[in-house]
């Protein structure tokens, strides 16, 4: 064979062999443009999207959770992650509605109260697992000055407002979406609802870690200066939340003050502190529910300053296993033993809960209860060239 011929032919070889390469790139690559296409989100006929990891991440699911009265569908969240904890959350109020966790011997549990659809959750208005706004607790007098200017909001307790009037966030339909490992829910408050000034702007983000910490993050803006103090109203019980027998948990709440109250549950004075020590509210140590479930109705614990993280809270069960760690950036934290909730309510899975030993325990984060009318407590009020931002951590454990 010929000098010529030879380079032919190796010319025509690479031509081959580079067309083959060719072809062979893009063949890789539309595999793996489908293959993370339809691994990352994909779609049975309900409308579900399944779940897909993306590194350490926990990436939440959607699907449809049926729609409130006025016809507006509601979604359903669900976070499931390496350690087979499951937490779910709806849009209709922000409600944390489920959350599954094994026990020291691996038995799987829902640990929640809640209801099985969104009508019920709708109907009973019960602030079970819901979003509190635009104020969590008591605001006394239902009433509150600004800059001179007096504002009356909706008393739906008496002569007291209670979680943010007839009407509070629990009952708003949020617009959700997931946001790559979170879901963010937002809710435009208009100026002016339930007697509040200012056009609120609030995102509620979710997000469930390998780390097993469930954290609830809190941004609002406001066009009005306007009190505002956000929180969630989740209920637990460790023994599985239609088990009852809500005295048997252990708690510790990290704190040696309290802020003493009167009958109507609204701080006294103008914001008074007290020492726990020596009184029934001094759970610096793991405490039997039971012990102190008929005298603590309610009481709010105080912590400093807000904006830096506090281990704040432990609530255990000593049979099982299951505990859970509270770490918040508010400086104060809403202790309650379902006292007020109404009997033989009937909950998810056919569940019946009531007060006290058939409720739950409520571990609520939040600025000191009616800070905008107590002077001795912290200021509460958002102005339109602030952002108001906080953090809570529920982190799940078995020991």
């Amino acid at each position: 064979m010929s000098d010529a011929e030879v380079n032919s032919v190796c010319s025509r070889s690479r031509i081959i062999v580079g067309v083959l390469t060719a072809v062979g790139v893009v063949a890789i690559v539309v595999v793996l443009v489908v293959y993370f296409a339809t691994s990352n989100n994909t779609h049975d006929s309900s409308g579900k999207t399944s779940a897909w990891k993306e590194g350490d991440a926990v990436i939440p699911t959607e699907e449809p959770f049926g729609e409130i009265k006025d016809g507006r569908k509601v979604k359903r969240f669900t976070f499931t992650n390496n350690n087979n904890i499951t937490v779910r959350i709806i849009s209709y109020g922000a409600t944390i509605t489920d959350i599954l966790m094994p026990d020291k011997n691996g038995a799987i549990l829902d640990i929640s109260l809640g209801f099985n659809t969104a009508a019920e959750y709708e109907d009973r208005h019960t602030y079970i697992g819901a979003a509190l706004g635009r104020i969590t607790e008591r605001l006394k007098g239902a009433s509150f000055t600004i800059d001179g200017v007096e504002y009356n909001v909706s008393a739906n307790e008496g002569q007291n407002q209670v979680h943010g009037g007839f009407y509070g966030f629990d009952s708003k339909l949020f617009d959700a979406k997931i946001k790559g490992n979170k879901v963010e829910m937002t809710y435009v408050s208009p100026n002016g609802e339930e007697g509040f000034p200012g056009e609120l702007t609030s995102v509620f983000s979710f997000q469930l870690t390998n780390e097993n910490e469930l954290i609830l993050d809190y941004r609002a803006t406001t066009t009005k200066a306007t009190p505002i103090n956000l929180s969630n109203h989740v209920y637990f019980n460790l023994e599985g939340h239609k088990a009852g027998k809500n005295g048997d948990h252990l708690l510790s709440v990290f704190s040696d003050t309290y802020v003493p109250i009167d009958e109507a549950f609204l701080p006294k004075g103008n914001g008074e502190l007290a020492t726990v020590n020596g009184t029934i509210f001094d759970l610096q140590n793991p405490t039997l529910v039971r012990k102190v479930i008929n005298d603590i109705i309610v009481s709010c614990y105080s912590f400093g300053d807000r904006g830096t993280r506090k281990h704040v809270a432990r609530l255990e069960n000593p049979t099982n296993g299951r505990y859970i760690d509270v770490f918040t950036t508010e400086p104060g934290l809403d202790v309650y033993f379902s006292s007020h909730m109404k009997p033989k309510l009937y909950g998810k899975d056919g569940a019946m809960y009531g007060p006290f030993e058939d409720g739950g325990v409520c571990l609520i984060p939040m600025q000191l209860p009616s800070g905008v009318n107590m002077p001795n407590f912290p200021d509460t009020i958002l102005r339109p060239e602030e952002i108001y931002t906080q953090r809570t951590i529920y982190k799940f454990g078995v020991k």
